[in-house]
């Protein structure tokens, strides 16, 4: 999980202490710390669902929002849909470190997932992302014959051996992902 800018100073000076996330099973923990960009990290302090149409207009604002309604729109889902609540407060701890790994390692890793795969496709997506920078996951999706949510947790995949960056939409190769892609030819069976 990442905190982005959107809203990141609200979050610093303590306005905003409530996220609420459209997913299908929790990518984050009680306790975990997650990056705050630019800077900073906040601490997860509870994890539980809601419904849309529950939520209220003080749930909003501890969530950025002005409205329940602005926040439903924002995430683009219904209002009958059920999202997880995350409250979380600023924290000093430091956020566990991405594993280094070179370029070569990491082209062996998706090497090795692709041959696990009914059809190769880091290669594929990670030139995807490079061709369409900050673009949804939704438009990105039908270029691989993926559902929305596949792709998205294959990019989690990729972003956990640091080769892409979340962005508030979309995403974005990180110089390691840049790499990379860079030796797809010779490693990544794309």
């Amino acid at each position: 999980m990442q905190f982005t800018t959107r809203n990141s100073e609200q979050i610093r000076n303590g306005a905003v202490t409530l996220s609420f996330r459209d997913w299908k099973r929790p990518h984050a923990k009680v306790g975990g710390v997650y990056r705050l960009r630019p800077t900073g990290a906040v601490k997860v302090t509870r994890l539980a669902t809601a419904r849309l149409s529950d939520i209220t207009t003080t749930d909003a604002q501890r969530a950025g929002f002005p409205s329940p309604d602005a926040l439903v729109e924002f995430l683009g889902v219904s209002r009958s849909t059920v999202v997880t609540r995350v409250e979380f407060a600023l924290t000093d701890d430091v956020p566990k470190a991405a594993p280094t790994l070179t370029p070569v390692e990491v082209a062996e890793r998706l090497a090795a997932t692709d041959r696990r795969s009914a059809a190769p496709w880091t290669g594929r997506v990670l030139a995807l992302i490079e061709a369409h920078p900050a673009t949804r996951a939704g438009d990105l999706a039908p270029a691989m014959g993926w559902d929305t949510p596949k792709f998205k947790a294959n990019v989690r995949r990729l972003k956990g051996l640091g080769l892409t960056r979340s962005l508030e939409v979309g995403y974005r190769l990180t110089d390691l992902g840049l790499q990379v892609l860079a030796r797809q030819g010779d490693v990544i069976g794309v």
